[in-house]
């Protein structure tokens, strides 16, 4: 049994939060188009297109969070499934590997690593089709001004690049991260064997304890304060964009090139791009995370397991 094994088994699943996901992230697509036609109307003074389109847009967006329900519900479906098919693959792994790793690292790669492996996947088919959502966004800027879309572009091909740079350097300071918290309850172990059976070497350890929780909230921090910091980074040069292109479609509606309720869904739609890039952030620091302990779960032996 290895990974594409384990999601076969789990098809049903899979093909459930597909379907979630695509509801779910296709209307958030599709309101913003009812509100931006309603101000047009309202503009206009056809009020009762205006309504109606309101009307029109609650509507969908009650749909919205039933599908959110749906999309909860079929990603622990997927998650438990998953889960339960590689805790069967620790189950037959080597038993001569097994026995070369600490009682803390086994109890990590058990249950940390498993779980960081099974979130991944189960938030990966969501998360792909946000990505695709940039496809649409673009086509729709590109419709209807082509500098709105050239900046666009240039601006996330940037910022694709500066996730693409640093994910080397996280996923390093992730596996050290992994490396001090399996130090750390190695000594846990110890301390609690020391004090259960009266050893006298207690105060060595309690140093050792000590030192080795220190390393670990050290590497922890390092490790989540510099993947939030390239986040943020990113962020914020997308809201610098936005606010740049608001300030053009404001004069684009000035000049009669545009109308009112249009800025309204560029704003809402890089509000999409926002988001998105916020889950490529996250995509990028959870994937090193996932081949970390993807590579933390292959020294029990089970060799089927691919990056």
């Amino acid at each position: 049994m290895n990974t594409i094994t384990i999601i076969k088994n789990a098809k049903s699943e899979f093909v459930y939060k597909i379907i979630t996901s695509i509801f779910i992230r296709g209307l958030l697509l599709i309101i913003p188009i009812f509100w931006t036609n309603a101000i047009n109307h309202l503009t206009e003074g056809t009020y009762n297109k205006a309504y109606f389109l309101v009307i029109i847009a609650l509507i969908l967006s009650l749909l919205h969070y039933f599908w959110e329900y749906l999309n909860q519900k079929t990603w622990y479906m997927f998650y438990n499934k998953i889960y339960s098919g590689y805790i069967t693959l620790i189950g037959e792994g080597n038993k001569y590997s097994i026995k070369k790793l600490s009682l803390g690292e086994y109890n990590n790669i058990s249950n940390e690593d498993i779980d960081i492996i099974c979130t991944f996947l189960g938030n990966l088919v969501t998360r792909i089709i946000q990505i695709l959502e940039f496809v649409v966004i673009y086509f729709y800027f590109l419709s209807i001004d082509i500098y709105i879309f050239l900046i666009t572009i240039i601006v996330s091909i940037v910022l694709v690049a500066i996730f693409l740079m640093t994910g080397s350097g996280v996923q390093k300071l992730n596996q050290e991260r992994k490396d001090s918290l399996d130090k750390k309850i190695i000594v846990v172990n110890d301390v609690y064997n020391t004090i259960k059976e009266n050893k006298s070497n207690y105060d060595v350890l309690k140093k050792r304890f000590y030192a080795r929780s220190n390393e670990y909230l050290r590497n922890n921090s390092n490790f989540n304060v510099i993947a939030q910091l390239i986040i943020y980074v990113v962020l914020s040069i997308i809201e610098i964009s936005r606010y740049f292109l608001i300030l053009y479609a404001i004069y684009l509606v000035y000049i009669g090139k545009m109308e009112i309720g249009t800025i309204l869904l560029i704003y809402t739609y890089y509000s999409q791009i926002l988001s998105n890039f916020e889950v490529m952030g996250t995509i990028n620091v959870n994937y090193r995370s996932f081949l970390v302990s993807v590579s933390r779960l292959n020294r029990i032996n089970i060799n089927e397991i691919k990056e």
